[in-house]
């Protein structure tokens, strides 16, 4: 599996937050729902008026993207960790293939190989 580009996984969750933001609260404006949108707008005391719904799109950039950022860096955090693991595993299995075989030289690229095959699957 590949890591995240915590950076652009920021962006993406951040540009979302604040397209939906954004969207709700123009269809808020123009349509004047009677839903607690309103109260959701003033989170931050910005009335559903076009300054606040942009001041809570910025808000709700802000928030998505540091959230966006924390989950692509925990995502990264324990691909690392299972790749660790996984390599030990595959280090392992080939020494245990090496023994198996009664110590030949100038096998390990295939124990290797038959290791990876057998902890990965493939």
């Amino acid at each position: 599996m590949a890591k995240l580009d915590i950076r652009s996984f920021g962006l993406a969750w951040g540009i979302v937050a604040a397209g939906f933001i954004l969207l709700l609260g123009a269809l808020n404006i123009f349509f004047y729902w009677e839903t607690g949108l309103d109260k959701i707008m003033s989170v931050m005391g910005c009335r559903p008026t076009a300054l606040g719904l942009v001041l809570n799109s910025v808000w709700g950039f802000a928030y998505a993207f540091i959230f966006g950022c924390a989950i692509a860096w925990i995502y990264n955090r324990v691909l690392d960790e299972s790749r660790e693991d996984i390599e030990k595993r595959i280090k392992e299995t080939a020494l245990s293939i090496w023994v198996s075989k009664g110590r030949p030289e100038n096998t390990q690229d295939e124990d290797w190989r038959e290791a990876q095959r057998r902890v990965r699957g493939f």
